[in-house]
Order: C-alpha cells, then sequence, then structure tokens
C-alpha cells in the first residue's frame, strides 16, 4: 500500500483526505530553494503531475536543516522494495507497536515527544503530497528515528546510504544519517 493510500487508510478509510488536504506549509519547502520542491530527488520527475502522490522529508536539528529530499511514490516504493524482507518485517512491527494516530509536526507519530523535548531538539518532518496540497504530515523525533535504524538490517542500512551517497554529495562529513549504529532518515 502506498503511503498515499495509507494515509486515507489511516482516517477510517474514507476518503476524508479530501477534507485533510492543505496548501503545503512553507517548512515542507525546499530550504536550498526556498520554495516547493519541484522534481523527485531519486528519479528527476515532476513532483507535480504525480498522479500518485510524493513525499517529502525534512531533518533538523535546533531549527537547522540538516537533510531534505522529495520523492514521487513510485521511487518511494521502490526504495521500500529495495528492503530486506527482515527489515520490512521489524520496521512494520515496530510502526505498528508504536503508531500513535497523530498527524501534524507537533508531536512524534511514534511517541509523546515534541519538537522541543526531542533529544538536541532533533527530529524529521514528513509530508505525503499530491499536486500543491499536503494530505497527511508527521513528525519522528531522532530518538524514535534511531530505533527504527538499529533494527533496519546491513543489507538495507547500506543501500539507503547508497541513496544518500548518490543524491547528497554536499551533506558535511559529521552527518550521517545511516551510519553503523546510526542516526537515521525519516522514511
Amino acid at each position: 500500500m502506498s503511503d498515499f493510500e495509507q494515509a486515507e487508510d489511516d482516517h477510517g478509510g474514507e476518503d476524508r483526505g479530501a477534507e485533510r488536504r492543505e496548501p503545503i506549509p512553507e517548512i515542507l519547502y525546499s530550504f536550498y530553494e526556498d520554495r516547493p520542491f519541484l522534481t523527485c530527488t531519486r528519479c528527476g520527475e515532476s513532483l507535480k503531475d504525480c498522479p500518485e502522490g510524493y513525499k517529502v522529508s525534512k531533518n533538523f536539528k535546533r531549527g537547522e536543516v540538516l537533510i531534505e529530499y522529495a520523492l514521487c511514490m513510485p521511487c518511494m516504493e521502490s526504495m521500500m522494495d529495495e528492503a530486506s524482507e527482515e527489515s520490512k518485517r521489524v520496521l512494520q512491527e515496530f510502526q505498528e507497536e508504536r503508531f500513535r494516530h497523530v498527524s501534524g509536526f507537533d508531536e512524534c507519530a511514534l511517541c509523546e515527544k515534541t519538537q522541543a523535548t526531542a533529544r538536541g531538539e532533533e527530529f524529521g518532518l514528513t509530508g505525503i503530497c499530491q499536486g500543491d496540497e499536503m494530505i497527511d504530515s508527521a513528525m519522528v523525533c531522532i530518538e524514535c528515528m534511531e530505533e527504527m535504524a538499529e533494527i533496519i538490517s546491513d543489507e538495507t542500512r547500506g543501500k539507503w546510504n547508497r541513496f544518500r551517497e548518490e543524491n547528497f554529495p554536499g551533506v558535511p562529513g559529521d552527518f550521517e544519517p545511516m551510519p553503523e549504529k546510526p542516526t537515521p532518515m525519516a522514511f
């Protein structure tokens, strides 16, 4: 199931996406381009015209953007398909156990931390978008991102590291979204 379908399913199976739609907030705009993301970070296709929708993710620390990217749903699904079966299973279990059914950027979707109470004020924001509208959103604190990164397989970690290396050559050397035992990207 795509994140777009999951966003609608998480709201009772009804087509509530139309009710929840709102303009993409500026916090999800590209910091470097000072506008909404236009193309998929992985394939370069136009996001606005992607009928399946897309996901925008940004990691912050004390108000500073550490990394940001946008992935069309076909690329997002392809990346998830590339994850090992073990990683898919443990991530699904982790999220099923912890998911709090909260949307928005105020509190972690997996625990009760807020942006201000996350260690070092470090967290990830994600928006599920279609066209120029946001359908759903979530905040995940650094502690939960680290817990998820700890449970993925070395195979999956390697693939996600390659994604980072191929798409973010300018990321500072001391920022490792997936180091050996990691500080991850919010997927």
